[in-house]
């Protein structure tokens, strides 16, 4: 209880200290003109199993996305997007489509680098790895994929954003955007984001979720951005996963590209996905789920709202009974 009021008051503090500079900003902006914009983005590939226990071939729209924002004021914008997909990318989600609230959030900004959001809003723990990668018509980002916390959740957040110092602060229902009940645990989370010299960027982040066994979430992450390359890598761990006590998940993930030509990128990622072992017991407790995956390719930037990638993906399982999952795929992806 002590940790959430603690988030609580932080976050709380932080709107009531800036609400009063809330006058002076608007004095000295421009008239201000009502305004919004509708985005939308599909994700769609063509696939082919090369090995695995259900070879398939088949055209595939794993996700779209529909929102629209509204900038109200100089202080205010509210927006609204629709996930149409699966929340968890499970299985079913081939046959099946269902529709989530991905956003329903209101933005308030205060002064200049500060942004506090309320509502149903992206979460902070990935987000700065999934920009890097770029690349999630392809393949989700690695903590994202592996369940170390949903992408959005519903709550309050504070982001400073400097241009070489990024702080973040929030506290959410901790459910995710697709389980919203009413509950009495609570997600606090912290994260830094630095950007040390040109190219460079490094982050820390780290939340806990409390009950009466609570979950706790760290990753870093590090990279470097060129013209022609990036390569960057991060580390997590998550403590007490679905708040059992010592079932514990850890991995990592390595990303790249290499321009060879104006729109043509290769692309490689490799992560690895462990679990510990349970006192008394001979394999991890999460060994099903347990891998090594590869990610190698080459993509085609049509132009800034199209993107082709041709790619080799593959799966092996830390368990010797498992077999080897591989297959080619085609992704597009559309935005406007």
């Amino acid at each position: 209880m002590q940790t959430k009021n603690c988030f609580f008051v932080l976050l709380l503090g932080t709107i009531i200290l800036c609400w009063p500079m809330q006058a002076q900003k608007t004095s000295q902006t421009e008239p201000f003109k009502p305004s919004g914009r509708v985005y939308g983005r599909i994700f769609t590939n063509f696939n082919t199993s090369l090995s695995g226990p259900d070879k398939q071939t088949a055209f595939e729209v794993r996700r779209a996305y529909l929102g629209y924002k509204h900038f109200i004021s100089p202080q205010f914008s509210a927006e609204i997007k629709l996930d149409i997909g699966s929340p968890n990318d499970a299985e079913y989600s081939l046959q099946r489509r269902f529709g989530y609230f991905k956003t329903a959030a209101v933005y308030y900004y205060p002064v200049e680098n500060l942004e506090i959001t309320f509502g149903l809003q992206d979460a902070m723990q990935f987000k700065q790895q999934e920009k890097f990668w770029n690349r999630r018509y392809i393949v989700r980002p690695f903590m994202d994929k592996y369940g170390f916390g949903p992408s959005a959740d519903i709550g309050i957040k504070a982001c400073w954003n400097h241009q070489k110092l990024n702080f973040d602060l929030a506290f959410f229902n901790g459910e995710g955007y697709s389980s919203l009940q009413n509950d009495n645990t609570f997600k606090g989370a912290m994260g830094i984001t630095i950007y040390p010299v040109d190219g460079w960027i490094c982050r820390i982040y780290g939340d806990l979720s409390a009950k009466s066994i609570n979950q706790t979430t760290a990753v870093g992450f590090v990279g470097y951005r060129h013209k022609r390359f990036s390569l960057g890598g991060e580390y997590a761990m998550h403590w007490n996963r679905d708040f059992l006590e010592n079932h514990n998940v850890y991995g990592y993930s390595i990303k790249s590209d290499f321009q060879i030509q104006e729109k043509i990128k290769l692309l490689a990622r490799y992560d690895k996905i462990d679990s510990n072992i349970l006192e008394g017991e001979s394999i991890p407790w999460n060994l099903a789920n347990d891998e090594s995956a590869l990610i190698a390719g080459i993509e085609y930037i049509a132009n800034k709202n199209i993107r082709i990638a041709a790619n080799y993906q593959d799966h092996y399982p830390k368990a010797k009974n498992m077999d080897v999952i591989s297959a080619f795929y085609i992704n597009l992806e559309a935005s406007f």
